[in-house]
Parts: structure tokens; C-alpha cells; sequence
């Protein structure tokens, strides 16, 4: 079932409702379980579990440990390009930040591929604002192809894709 199926069973449930049907009880069994279901993670949203907090961390880091270790993962980030359509408060990317845009060129986006990948860096993240007419899909499209060659670990944060534009991106590399 994808995300959006799932969403669409729980329509009909209020945080507020939901929240105040929450017992301690309700939170210690969830905290004791292997495997979590979506509800479960909306009643430790809930002020009732607010008291848990720390027993919610000590069970994420075990959680961590377990899955990936101790291992601390390096990466760089890359911004390909800092045009935005969005008015966020909070990012220096937004439209009303009055930042020089810029977005990076083939030929820039190999100079520095080179000079991150001569740093050491073997895993990169890229980034473009919200912009998708001047990002485009065959822009970040080149820009993997491009990065590819220096890099054996490329991750993604851009706007939203669909999920034929996501296939298209892991294509590319």
C-alpha cells in the first residue's frame, strides 16, 4: 500500500481527538513494542507521552545502534543552484531574501565536483531551491552525470518529484 492509500484510511481521525484518548498505559505498551504502526507513532506525538520523552530516546538511540552502528557518515553538501519560488521565513533561498541567484554551470558544477572529491568527500548531497522551471529534471539530470564520475554516493534535496521524475534521477545515477 502506498503512502497515499495509507493516509487515506486515517481521514477520518483529529489529532485533538486521538490525543485525548491517549493513556500513560497506551505509551508504555507502544514503548515496549518491535514494530510500531502509524497510530502509534501519532499517540507518541500526544501531550500524554510528552513524560516518555526520554524513554523515547533511549529506545531511538538503541534502535540506531542496532540498525547502523556507530558510524557517523560524511558528506558534503553542493548547491547547484539557489533560485526559489517559495516565501519561507525562515531560508535564505526564499524569494523575498534578496540573494544574488545563481546556478551553477556544467562546467562549474565539474570544478567543484573535483575540488570536493580532492578533499576526500566520497558521499555528496545535492541542492537546489524550489524551482523546478529553472532546476529542471534534465538539468539535475546532467548535473548527476557529471557528478557520477567523482563520487559513489549521490543523494537528493530538491523540490518535490514525481515518482517518474525520481526514476529518472536514480537513471542518471
Amino acid at each position: 500500500m502506498g503512502f497515499y492509500q495509507l493516509l487515506t484510511t486515517y481521514q477520518e481521525v483529529t489529532g485533538s481527538d486521538y490525543f485525548s484518548s491517549v493513556k500513560k498505559r497506551d505509551i508504555e505498551t507502544i514503548l515496549q513494542k518491535h514494530s510500531l504502526q502509524p497510530l502509534d507513532f501519532l499517540a507518541l506525538l500526544s501531550p500524554t507521552a510528552e513524560e516518555y520523552l526520554e524513554a523515547m530516546a533511549q529506545k531511538a538511540h538503541r534502535l540506531t545502534i542496532q540498525h547502523f552502528g556507530k558510524t557517523i557518515l560524511m558528506y558534503t553538501p553542493l548547491y547547484l543552484s539557489n533560485y526559489c519560488t517559495n516565501q519561507c521565513v525562515y531560508c535564505g533561498f526564499a524569494t523575498h531574501s534578496g540573494s544574488k541567484r545563481k546556478q551553477l554551470t556544467a562546467e562549474e558544477v565539474r570544478q567543484e565536483a573535483q575540488a570536493i572529491a580532492a578533499a576526500g568527500f566520497k558521499h555528496l548531497l545535492i541542492l537546489t531551491g524550489d524551482a523546478p522551471k529553472i532546476a529542471s529534471v534534465e538539468y539535475l539530470e546532467e548535473c548527476i552525470g557529471i557528478l557520477r564520475s567523482f563520487f559513489p554516493s549521490i543523494g537528493l534535496e530538491v523540490y518535490a518529484l514525481s515518482t517518474e521524475e525520481y526514476a529518472r534521477l536514480i537513471q542518471a545515477g
